[in-house]
């Protein structure tokens, strides 16, 4: 049975490459619906174009083929057929066909933002197209709260080509083969490869996906004939994403803008949507930034807490719009199941602060809280207490439990 392999819409120059005896006499002919390919013109023709050639001395035919872009699904039937006394061992259809190249036609990436809780998100950032490779989609819209409550950002959102980051359906794994057994791949690396996922590669032929995928073993939608080594490339739908980025701003107002930038590298074979779900990134609960300190053995160290936290631009300082009107209280004070110098000890060898559980701190964080190292703690220790942020609209809202996390090293 003659091979198959599928290609993206983008033309490209494809080889043919056929190996026999040196002088061995053949035909070669390519059609696309009726019309057949001409080897002088390098285009498709409606007239017959056969090329009748031989195998040259060094034993291998090459030949260079032009295949154009397209805007719909198209294939190429390839044919071979010996002249006079040459044969061939070329597996073949009964029409003497030994392969078909498919070609998709016109595909579409869609960016687009989602949420799962009360906010409502600006059309701007809902239904952005990509159809060509290293052209750029930039969207810029507003996330609000279907009641008029603030909203706040909590972090920026990030993309990463191996595990696709915030969005959805948009990585590339790229890995080797370490051995093989028709459909069963075991590769190098297969962190980050889904089932469904596309696969392609120099020896995959057709439209392969992965099965199963299990720790490094790879199960291929068909028997494929691979090498020890060889490069494969996972991707949904062989889209291949670069520079996929956001910014925001506007925390603390009602109001928040999102800007959105991204860029395909390899157009794919079948439409995609990528979705970016904004619910951990934005939310109405005001925010209560990590805090990172260091406190001397034996010693101590004041904080206060809206000038010591890392925002979500990665800078020092809490940067919310209404930081003015936030209330900050401790929400929980330092306990042995956090501290590194009590479970190294077994002992109650704990930290103490200057406020109890949900004392206030001031407003805009302006009252410094102390910390005071227990008198057996020791460089390089940690201990971890939280603090939390209230806002002050007509029903305030309070920061989230998991927010407001201060670290302390011992030093």
């Amino acid at each position: 049975m003659a091979i198959s392999k599928t290609i993206s819409r983008t033309g490209e120059t494809r080889e043919i490459t056929l190996g026999g005896n040196p002088g061995a006499e053949f035909e070669l002919y390519i059609k696309q619906g009726s019309n057949y390919y001409n080897f002088d013109t390098d285009n498709f023709q409606t007239a017959v174009k056969i090329l009748k050639t031989e195998i040259p001395s060094n034993g291998v035919f090459r030949r260079d083929v032009v295949i154009p872009t397209v805007t719909s699904n198209t294939s190429y039937d390839f044919f071979v057929r010996p002249i006079g006394s040459t044969t061939s061992n070329i597996v073949t259809t009964n029409e003497q066909k030994i392969g078909t190249l498919f070609q998709k036609g016109a595909v579409t990436a869609t960016f687009t933002t989602t949420e799962d809780t009360t906010l409502s998100i600006a059309s701007a950032l809902t239904g952005g197209t990509l159809t060509k490779a290293n052209t750029q989609l930039s969207q810029t819209g507003a996330v609000t709260e279907a009641s008029g409550l603030l909203v706040y950002i909590h972090t920026i959102p990030t993309w990463d080509i191996e595990t696709g980051g915030a969005w959805t359906l948009s990585n590339t794994v790229k890995t080797t083969v370490d051995r093989f057994d028709k459909t069963i791949v075991h590769v190098a690396d297969g962190t980050n490869i889904a089932s469904g996922h596309s696969v392609t590669g120099e020896n995959i032929i057709d439209e392969i996906t992965v099965s199963a995928i299990s720790g490094n073993k790879v199960t291929l939608s068909a028997a494929q004939r691979l090498t020890d080594g060889q490069r494969l490339t996972f991707s949904k739908n062989e889209w291949e994403f670069k520079n996929i980025s956001a910014k925001a701003k506007g925390s603390g107002t009602t109001s928040v803008t999102m800007s959105n930038t991204t860029e395909v590298a390899k157009v794919g074979i079948a439409d995609i949507t990528s979705e970016l779900d904004i619910d951990e990134y934005v939310s109405v609960k005001p925010n209560a930034f990590p805090i990172n300190i260091d406190c001397p053995a034996g010693g101590n160290v004041a904080m206060e807490a809206h000038e010591a936290c890392t925002n979500f631009l990665g800078e020092l300082g809490d940067i919310d719009a209404n930081l003015e009107t936030k209330t900050f209280k401790i929400h929980s004070i330092p306990e042995a199941a956090t501290s590194s110098a009590a479970i190294r000890s077994g002992a109650s060898v704990i930290g103490t602060l200057s406020l109890g559980a949900d004392e206030a701190m001031g407003d805009a964080g302006g009252g410094a809280v102390t910390y005071t190292a227990h008198a057996l703690m020791e460089a390089g220790d940690t201990d971890i207490f939280f603090y939390k942020t209230v806002d002050a609209q007509s029903s305030p809202v309070t920061s989230s439990t998991t927010q407001g996390k201060v670290t302390v090293t011992i030093v």
